[in-house]
């Protein structure tokens, strides 16, 4: 665990607040409310990482981020399988975490979605689940951070001190999963390139494990997905992999991947 920060919620007005508002005003804010009047009154819908971590960096460091999807997380429903029916035909497919990767409208923004049980090691979190709990097990503290849409508090364990730092930690061991290790690797990798921040000595160990013990093309496959034109910057995308990594993603077997 990070002893370093500390859990903290932050009701409004806070520093996303006036963000958030522009947020729910704009065509992708519209598509979150349907997504979320999809669900019973009885399950809470949150926003969580990626899109609150870049609006952060916005406000404090002037990083422009393209909106490229948003992580909404499922508080209430009984299985995914009751999440996805609910879901309907909005459901995409299945992303590499296991959630269900929808969209409100043709070429609308991607919503990936999870229930809160089932969020990295959750299953092993004290009953009910918790938010605090949730951000606990999240993998980087720069990803640690949650909106509730209905109270209009944002909770945050780490996000702030990292952006501030510009340096990126893993929150603990509770948020390492092997079972989905690539897909870990591939969202650090592709969090510290679209960030330029450094890296902590802890989540350069987790990097370096990570890929020793993963595929490197599955790696490679869910990097393509993310960040289409990265092959000419894949010195800086490595530079934190062990030594020699770098061959393995121009060799023959895998450069058609970036073809």
């Amino acid at each position: 665990m990070n002893l370093h920060v500390n859990y903290r919620v932050l009701p409004p007005p806070h520093l996303l607040t006036t963000f958030l508002q522009d947020f729910t005003k704009s065509t992708p804010g519209r598509d979150f409310a349907r997504l979320s009047r999809l669900f019973p009154a009885n399950w809470q819908t949150y926003i969580i990482g990626g899109l609150l971590r870049d609006l952060l960096l916005r406000r404090e460091r002037g990083m422009m981020m393209e909106l490229a999807d948003v992580d909404v997380v499922v508080a209430g429903a009984s299985s995914m399988d009751s999440l996805r029916s609910r879901l309907g035909v909005t459901c995409l497919s299945i992303n590499s975490f296991g959630g269900a990767k929808c969209q409100m409208r043709s070429g609308g923004v991607v919503f990936d979605v999870w229930r809160m049980e089932d969020h990295t090691n959750m299953s092993t979190a004290p009953k009910p689940p918790t938010i605090e709990q949730l951000l606990r097990h999240n993998l980087l503290d720069i990803d640690a951070i949650l909106w509730d849409p209905r109270t209009g508090c944002l909770h945050e364990y780490g996000c702030q001190q990292a952006v501030a730092a510009g340096r990126i930690d893993l929150v603990g061991d509770q948020g390492i999963s092997q079972n989905l290790i690539a897909a870990q690797l591939a969202h650090v990798l592709i969090v510290k390139f679209k960030t330029g921040f450094k890296v902590s000595r802890r989540l350069r160990e987790f990097m370096a494990t990570a890929w020793e013990t993963s595929r490197p093309e599955e790696v490679m496959q869910i990097i393509q997905r993310k960040l289409p034109n990265a092959r000419n910057q894949m010195d800086t995308l490595l530079e934190d992999l062990p030594h020699g990594a770098a061959p393995l993603w121009t060799n023959r077997a895998t450069t058609r991947t970036f073809s």
